[in-house]
């Protein structure tokens, strides 16, 4: 794995297992309990952020039998992910694309759901080694806000993400 590609990696899956370690000691039942009514519980974010992760991966495994008709990313990109980056430390709420990814069960398993997350992770890393180094820079990643992008821009984009979600769970650990 290029040693970019790898520190971003490292820097997404390290702030995932210190979010894991720091929710340890709550029970399960909490961590699955919508703090109030139409709000995600801590599952149901991870459940959000898992199947995020894992269509990406997905999408991007597809990319790669095609990468002759891709694109190099450029400026372009790189202002729309920073734009997309801008909005989420804005101190309202996103709304999910809901075409894109489906709705969030109403009862997700903690257990289970960061058992699936560790796997998707583990994809998602399986398919980061194997990119071949022609591939790195075209846009390879379709977001659904911004457009397509590099795999580099698609590892800052998750960690943007994670990042908002995690606070958002600090949010309901803290309340409870």
């Amino acid at each position: 794995m290029k040693k970019v590609m790898e520190e971003k990696f490292s820097k997404l899956e390290n702030s995932r297992l210190a979010l894991l370690e720091n929710l340890k000691n709550i029970p399960t039942s909490k961590l699955e309990a919508s703090p109030t009514i139409g709000k995600w519980s801590v599952s149901q974010i991870f459940y959000h952020l898992n199947r995020a992760e894992s269509f990406s991966t997905i999408y991007v495994s597809k990319k790669r039998l095609d990468v002759n008709n891709l694109k190099k990313t450029g400026l372009n990109e790189a202002f729309r992910l920073a734009f997309l980056q801008f909005l989420f430390h804005l101190p309202f709420a996103l709304k999910a694309p809901v075409n894109v990814l489906g709705d969030v069960p109403d009862k997700v398993d903690y257990t289970a759901i960061t058992t699936e997350w560790n796997e998707t992770r583990k994809k998602l890393k399986d398919l980061l080694v194997s990119l071949p180094d022609d591939m790195l820079y075209k846009n390879v990643f379709k977001q659904p806000a911004i457009g397509r992008i590099n795999i580099f821009q698609m590892l800052d984009f998750m960690q943007a993400h994670f990042n908002r979600h995690k606070k958002q769970v600090e949010k309901i650990v803290e309340r409870s």
